[in-house]
């Protein structure tokens, strides 16, 4: 059988439309009733930081393990990662269209962008730090330890300095998905690296599996969180922050804000106001984003139908969240700015 005339003009005009504009066929086609059911409010506080009529968005599905999303503001696009297939991802504000931005990528994990907008990215296998040059070139950071390799690196953030910060808890090195499977040679850390260094400076290995990392609104504070459970099972999920000395070369008074057995907290980001912004998991009702205040109280959640691994703002206010949720990434508008 075939189309007539008009149904055929009909089906051409709608497929058109579809290939003119694929963002908008990237967010959510169901309408949900405001204020969205993703907002989760713990203490009344969070509600200040909510917007009433803002959906949450899926802006695109299809990865296996997404992870690591940094913010370009000149570009208006994010970077993020698809772990198992070793790809580097880009988001791009503009048109919601998501595209392989590398491949073969060394199953890389967390992002930043440092102070003179150089891509800086955490990879597994090898077991190393790398940075995109302003000429398409790569150059190695760090990728051992008094000659021992690094066990993954994970998470990574810029200093105003030019130094950065990364974890290494050897997620990438556990089983042949994230990375290559090998024994850990190194006890699980947090470095300090800087341009000159032949190696990177431990600044403390006091965490059981230090994970996400960001930096406090005025870059004097150092969130970690701990996903410890996942191989010391006597061990709560923690986040820790530390005071940053000697321009980040070194860390001072840790203070455990929070900790549980029961929910863990993967990557993280800091709001203008000092909040925190926690890639959860724990089941549904838990999975999403848990929002903290200063004090390191639960204030609020973004309830997701996936569990979270990381959380970035972006947007040409920074008030748009970001989430790199298992095998989705979403957005949701807020009503705060990213520090």
């Amino acid at each position: 059988m075939t189309l007539e005339r008009r149904q055929f003009l009909t089906a051409s005009l709608a497929l058109g439309a579809a290939t003119a504009a694929p963002g908008l066929l990237a967010g959510n086609t169901t309408p949900s009733r405001y204020p969205d059911a993703t907002w989760q409010v713990i203490d009344k506080q969070f509600e200040k930081y909510m917007l009433f009529n803002t959906p949450l968005e899926r802006q695109w599905t299809g990865g296996l393990w997404l992870e690591g999303p940094a913010w370009n503001a000149v570009g208006r696009y994010a970077v993020f990662s698809d772990i198992p297939r070793a790809l580097q991802m880009r988001w791009d504000e503009a048109t919601g269209e998501v595209s392989v931005l590398r491949r073969h990528v060394g199953h890389s994990n967390g992002h930043t962008f440092d102070d003179r907008g150089r891509l800086i990215a955490c990879e597994h296998s090898p077991a190393r730090v790398v940075r995109y040059e302003w000429d398409g070139s790569l150059s190695v950071l760090a990728d051992q330890y008094n000659g021992k390799p690094l066990n993954a690196p994970n998470d990574v953030v810029a200093l105003k300095s030019g130094g950065v910060i990364f974890t290494d808890p050897g997620y990438g090195a556990h089983v042949d998905y994230e990375g290559k499977r090998r024994t850990l040679e190194l006890e699980t850390a947090v470095y300090y690296w800087q341009d000159g260094l032949k190696e990177p400076r431990v600044l403390t290995t006091e965490l059981y599996k230090p994970n996400g990392i960001a930096l406090g609104p005025d870059g004097s504070q150092l969130y970690i969180t701990d996903t410890a459970p996942s191989h010391h099972p006597d061990q709560p999920a923690t986040i820790t922050r530390f005071n940053l000395q000697d321009g980040g070369q070194s860390l001072s008074e840790p203070e455990r804000l929070v900790e549980s057995s029961q929910t863990g907290y993967d990557g993280l980001t800091c709001d203008v106001e000092g909040n925190l912004w926690v890639g959860t998991s724990g089941g549904e009702g838990t999975d999403g984003v848990s929002v903290f205040s200063v004090d390191g109280t639960l204030i609020g959640r973004v309830l997701l139908p996936e569990i979270c691994a990381n959380v970035c703002f972006t947007g040409e206010n920074r008030n748009r969240l970001l989430m790199t949720a298992s095998q989705s990434i979403y957005t949701l508008y807020t009503a705060t700015q990213g520090a």
